[in-house]
């Protein structure tokens, strides 16, 4: 389990810093989102009564002249003596400076009357048409008048500027009895409203639409880049003509067509107009994504350089833990329970050639009772650090416990032998208070031999050593 541990530590981290982090990215992920919604919703809303109001100030004026000219006294006196053929008319001359007055004073494209009487139809120019229900061209006409409204602002070409794309305020002109006279109004071309609907479109990164959705059928039935028939705004944005044309929305005052697709309808009630705004928020969530693409690549830079680090602490933690454990506090050497595992694992690799030995320091408590316990202590870490010096290349050496050391040689137990009695010639070289020296007993181990049956013989030569003097190493085998 243990050599593992440094595995399962870094997987457990891991786990714990993927799930914050895909945590973190899902809260992400849905304020990004919400965020992207609210501004559209946001954008759609204000775009469109912004973009109606803007109709509304430019027509309003508009609206407020057509009238103007349509309640003049002079076009209902004019008509008693209008005839059908204008040349016949000796008054018509009169008409036509009206109209050219209006049109230069006013700065619209067409001023113009429609005499209900005749058909024709009079502009600042001269006599453009007379007007007929066969002309498709001339059904602006004959619808409005059939709505019997005051007055009506449309999208229509006008005829009498080759056909451009122009703003047309249509107002009745009656008599005091409230009989139709004819229809007198203004035209002007709509750039100045599509430069304004451009700009918003632009600031606001949005579509715009602008629908007919109660005026009189006319003869405009193309589109501009703005200006739709219920029909192909419906066939553009995948609703019903009903949802085109409609007036509410509900108390949100928008509605998501889909995931990324905002839209509002702002209805204007002077000019039955709805101005249709859409907003797609596919490249803001294109950008969140990025940013988040980028957090992940940060993520995987930032794990890898954690777990690469964390790695390495937690082996050389891990190292130190097991050194930790499996040696001695005092001398550094190999405690009990470790030799044990070593001596296993050695008497698999050095088959028939191999001895143990057992080491102990001769009359050790006179150290301690004479000198104190921590020269004793020094005494032991000398006489562990010389038998390192001795097996590094050839064995290994442990503390078995007290005074006594155990180790393995790999070759049999005389050379083992010749080698720990080098020693003791080390030890009386040592400058000390007292002298030190040590006894012990070496014997061969042989195939399939537990430890405590090595540790047995190597004990009786370590006896005889003692019996012998003391500060000699006996074979034992």
């Amino acid at each position: 389990m243990r050599k593992h541990i440094v595995l399962i530590t870094n997987i457990l981290i891991i786990v714990v810093v993927v799930a914050g982090f895909a945590a973190i990215e899902f809260g992400l992920v849905n304020f990004f989102n919400q965020n992207a919604k609210n501004q559209a919703q946001n954008d759609v809303i204000v775009t469109g009564i912004d973009v109606s109001s803007q109709i509304s100030n430019v027509s309003t004026t508009q609206r407020v002249a057509s009238q103007m000219i349509a309640s003049d006294i002079f076009l209902k006196k004019w008509t008693e003596s209008e005839t059908a053929i204008p040349e016949n008319n000796e008054n018509i001359d009169q008409l036509y400076d009206y109209l050219k007055e209006y049109q230069e004073v006013l700065g619209y494209d067409t001023v113009f009357f429609v005499s209900e009487k005749t058909g024709n139809y009079y502009y600042q120019d001269g006599l453009n048409k007379t007007i007929s229900p066969a002309d498709d061209f001339d059904s602006w006409y004959y619808n409005f008048v059939e709505l019997d409204k005051s007055y009506d602002i449309q999208i229509d070409h006008d005829e009498t500027m080759g056909f451009t794309t122009n703003l047309f305020v249509n107002c009745r002109v009656e008599d005091d009895d409230g009989n139709l006279l004819g229809v007198a109004g203004t035209a002007q071309e709509v750039s100045e409203i599509e430069e304004y609907i451009t700009t918003m479109k632009d600031t606001m990164d949005v579509d715009i639409m602008i629908v007919n959705t109660g005026n009189a059928m006319n003869s405009f039935s193309g589109s501009t880049d703005y200006y739709k028939t219920p029909e192909e705004a419906a066939n553009a944005l995948g609703l019903t003509e009903t949802v085109i044309t409609s007036t509410d929305l509900g108390k949100d005052d928008y509605i998501w067509l889909d995931r990324i697709h905002c839209m509002t309808i702002k209805h204007n009630t002077d000019l039955n107009w709805n101005v249709i705004v859409v907003k797609d928020i596919s490249d803001v969530l294109s950008e969140y994504n990025r940013i988040i693409a980028y957090a992940v690549v940060l993520l995987v830079i930032v794990l890898a350089i954690f777990i690469t680090a964390s790695t390495i602490l937690l082996t050389r933690m891990n190292r130190l833990s097991i050194e930790h454990e499996n040696t001695d506090d005092l001398t550094g050497l190999f405690n009990n329970r470790m030799f044990r595992m070593k001596y296993t694992e050695n008497l698999r690799k050095h088959r028939g050639n191999l001895s143990l030995f057992m080491i102990d320091v001769d009359d050790f408590k006179q150290f301690n009772d004479q000198m104190g316990h921590l020269y004793g202590n020094g005494v032991l870490k000398m006489v562990a650090s010389l038998l390192q010096q001795a097996t590094a290349n050839c064995g290994i050496v442990g503390r078995w416990g007290g005074d006594e050391f155990i180790g393995i040689m790999y070759m049999n137990s005389k050379r083992a032998a010749d080698i720990l009695g080098q020693i003791q010639s080390d030890l009386d070289k040592e400058d000390t208070k007292m002298p030190v020296r040590i006894s012990g007993g070496v014997t061969n181990v042989h195939h399939g031999e537990t430890i405590e049956a090595a540790i047995e013989r190597a004990d009786q030569g370590l006896y005889a050593s003692k019996n012998a003097g003391k500060g000699t190493v006996t074979v034992h085998n």
